[in-house]
């Protein structure tokens, strides 16, 4: 496929190294995409019609992952900023023809953006080959209008998702929580998050109990979980397993390689944790980043089996608490640069299809972060996998969300991890901009059955942590607007 657009100035390095092909499932083929001259020009080894998505900034909304319709391979190149104007036009269209199906009640407001956006779409559609300049702006102008519309839209269900979930003030049984740092809360802070959140999720990973082979340290995961307990909440220990190779101890790989080795190692962590806080906790997360590969040198089957071992373990020996499991980068954008078997869905399919009795999956959604995280997107696009995930597997979901507050070095965080949301539009990403994202999409996600779950990834900014700035306390301890955002949220509509 080849490209060319009008604002050449957007067309960076960066920007074409986020950008992929996706098949008719939306997940994403291996290939590259390169400037040839002054064309975007993207190399498969396939040669099938597909949607070609590359992140692209829409003002008030910072860079969206934008995708087009499905387009066939030609020589002759596609106007890139029409195309991805044609794409957020169908699928906001195509949504809330879904969405009045089951019921939606449109309000004229949605119905004239709808319009404006099409219109714009169809005027830029038409011009694309006489006035290129012209029809980039008009393109330009649609996407702006779509997006606009497209929040509008994913607002509008909230609203009567939720009106139907909880009628007569009911509130929802659904479980919001925040994943605790290394402390427990103290002071202002320990009362506001317990008021908050009703779910406390605390790591309890291979690397941090046992840091030496035969030694392990309970001591801050038995404070945290007596802090839990304490206040009332709920508490999800775990991943016990993190396929992350800066979670495993670092004795670990002495046995690379040796598969029997380390599954035996891995079901000794899960057996002595279980045994230890059984009658503790209500949620076993088990494993979590289940998909990514090069970790060990473990095959994909062979994660698959230590995973299915480890939940039959923790089954056995507490098989009243529900048990999760989780995948990371639910898109699966990491399958535009590496050749894999498997998309995200596929290991959760697999694990689901042996009966083991996993109550749930997660879902991490740590939106705005590479090379670990997801892009920023459509609103309707978070909704439309949440609604795939519930179709393919009818099982509930834990969703895992981050979002960051700015895009400054945070020397705290995982240096691995490179803030990527609003890059282009600094001055949005903001913690009003991060509460804001919070406010608008959390109900839509919460509407949703199938969700019973959502966790913050992140307490705080200071001390280690993962993902820079996504917490709700900044790294001098200040609390950032989106506790008020997650506060309301628990008072209207969470038991």
């Amino acid at each position: 496929m080849r490209f060319v657009a009008d604002d050449q100035s957007l067309i960076s390095e960066e920007r074409l190294a986020r950008a992929y092909v996706a098949g008719p499932d939306e997940a994403p083929t291996f290939g590259r995409t390169l400037m040839s001259g002054d064309q975007i020009v993207v190399e498969r080894s396939e040669d099938a019609s597909g949607s070609f998505s590359i992140p692209w900034p829409i003002p008030d909304h910072g860079d969206w992952l934008l995708a087009t319709t499905s387009l066939m391979e030609r020589e002759r190149p596609y106007h890139l900023e029409v195309e991805l104007a044609r794409g957020l036009v169908f699928r906001l269209r195509d949504q809330l023809a879904a969405w009045e199906t089951l019921g939606l009640r449109t309000t004229e407001k949605l119905l004239q953006g709808v319009r404006d956006a099409t219109r714009s779409f169809s005027r830029a559609a038409v011009s694309q080959t006489v006035d290129p300049a012209s029809a980039a702006v008009r393109a330009r102008t649609a996407l702006k209008i779509a997006a606009d519309t497209a929040c509008l839209l994913a607002d509008l269900y909230s609203e009567q998702a939720l009106s139907i979930r909880m009628p007569e003030g009911q509130r929802l049984t659904t479980l919001l929580g925040v994943r605790l740092n290394d402390k427990a809360p103290r002071g202002a802070k320990a009362k506001t998050i317990s008021e908050t959140f009703n779910l406390a999720a605390i790591s309890c990973g291979w690397g941090v109990v046992e840091p030496s082979e035969g030694r392990r340290d309970w001591t801050a995961t038995d404070k945290l979980i007596d802090w839990a307990r304490s206040t009332g909440m709920r508490t999800c220990l775990g991943p016990l397993l993190e396929f992350d190779e800066k979670r495993l101890p670092d004795w670990a790989y002495l046995w690379e390689g040796d598969v029997e080795t380390l599954t035996s190692l891995m079901l000794g962590h899960i057996r002595t944790v279980v045994q230890r806080y059984r009658g503790k906790v209500q949620l076993w997360n088990v494993a979590s980043k289940i998909n990514r590969d090069r970790i060990l040198s473990l095959t994909d089957e062979q994660r698959l089996q230590i995973v299915a071992s480890a939940v039959r373990l923790v089954r056995q020996l507490d098989p009243s608490t529900p048990v999760v499991v989780g995948v990371e980068q639910p898109w699966g954008e990491y399958r535009a640069k590496r050749q894999t078997e498997l998309a995200p869905i596929d290991f959760a399919d697999a694990l689901e299809r042996a009966d083991l009795g996993i109550a749930g999956f997660e879902l991490e959604m740590n939106i705005g972060y590479r090379p670990f995280g997801s892009e920023l997107r459509n609103p309707l696009a978070m909704s439309r996998l949440v609604d795939l995930w519930n179709l393919r597997l009818e099982s509930p979901l834990m969703l895992t969300l981050a979002f960051p507050s700015s895009a400054i070095d945070d020397p705290s965080a995982d240096p691995r991890m490179e803030v990527i949301a609003a890059r282009y539009e600094d001055k949005l990403l903001s913690p009003t901009f991060q509460a804001e994202w919070a406010r608008r999409r959390l109900p839509m996600l919460i509407a949703k059955n199938a969700v019973q779950v959502v966790v913050w990834s992140q307490l705080s900014d200071s001390g280690p942590h993962a993902f820079p700035n996504a917490g709700l306390y900044d790294r001098n301890k200040a609390q950032k607007p989106i506790v008020d955002v997650m506060s309301d949220l628990r008072k209207r509509l969470l038991s």
